[in-house]
């Protein structure tokens, strides 16, 4: 059974990944741009870009499990968020794709810690869990702070 990492690298990695999050919304709330492009731009743009990565890292671990009713739920159900996330960037109405990403943040964390505690892995993914759901966290605060100036 593969293991997800929960080292210090991903710690960090999954960090850093704040920072363009935190950005956008800076630039939402203080009608700033960024290369003539809106906070707004920036935050769908990149939670689509993020939400993608995450929906294929679900994918891996599918590859990696013994097929199960639950893993191939997973499998796809990372596909829709993936395609979701796709969609995001299709719509015209930026409170829609900022909503939608919202609900594919949470879907994919609750889909990954739903096969943890299913296949009972979750106490050797502790930290990495941990780490998911701080993460998951942040960004859909992020995701209801960017939505509330727009609604």
């Amino acid at each position: 059974m593969m293991r997800v990492s929960a080292s210090p690298y991903t710690f960090f990695l999954g960090t850093m990944g704040l920072v363009p999050f935190l950005f956008a919304t800076y630039l939402s709330w203080t009608n700033q741009t960024f290369f003539d492009r809106s906070g707004l731009y920036l935050f769908i743009t990149y939670g689509a870009i993020i939400l993608s990565f995450l929906s294929g890292s679900l994918w891996g671990q599918f590859v990696h499990r013994e097929s199960s009713p639950l893993s191939v739920y997973l499998l796809i159900s990372s596909n829709v968020v993936a395609v979701a996330a796709w969609f995001s960037l299709l719509l015209d109405i930026q409170v829609l794709s900022i909503a939608l990403l919202f609900l594919g943040f949470i879907s994919t964390f609750w889909g990954e810690a739903r096969f943890a505690f299913a296949k009972q892995t979750h106490a050797e993914n502790s930290p990495y869990l941990t780490m998911r759901f701080v993460l998951t966290l942040v960004v859909c605060v992020l995701h209801l702070l960017v939505f509330y100036p727009s609604y």
